[in-house]
């Protein structure tokens, strides 16, 4: 009778591991769809622009773009928690870094699946149909 409850308890823990890693595909690539995030460098003036993006669970790297070129990257929101890229930008040599949450699950799931920013001097810029919605950076993080 032991070996048999073992064996079942054995056999329900993986059949709980296979059923919770299904679950976690399934909300990531069913109930939420893909979203994507564009940075553009429009800085005034022809200014390169360095851009440094994190979650909690990914670093994205150093990038420098040209004057009017762009950086993205495609990511599923989670779907019962908050997801939050952040980044710092900087475009001019020894300048302090400027901060903007890029991707705010709260903020912009309602708004874009396709986030465009636009990176300028006086803050980023989110395009909306027909307009756009500006914001300030944080000077820290």
């Amino acid at each position: 009778m032991g070996q048999k409850r073992g064996a079942l308890v054995v056999w329900l823990l993986l059949l709980s591991t296979l059923l919770t890693q299904l679950l976690v595909e399934v909300e990531a690539n069913s109930f939420y769809p893909k979203s994507t995030v564009v940075i553009s460098n429009q800085i005034e003036g022809g200014a390169k622009l360095l851009v440094h993006c994190k979650s909690a669970n990914d670093d994205l790297g150093v990038h420098w773009l040209d004057p009017g070129k762009s950086f993205d990257w495609t990511f599923y929101p989670h779907f019962f928690t908050y997801t939050l890229f952040f980044c710092a930008f900087r475009w001019e040599v020894g300048a302090h870094l400027k901060w903007f949450d890029i991707y705010k699950q709260q903020r912009d799931d309602e708004v874009c699946k396709y986030c465009h920013w636009a990176i300028r001097r006086d803050g980023p810029c989110l395009a909306v149909p027909g307009s756009e919605m500006c914001y300030h950076y944080r000077d820290k993080l």
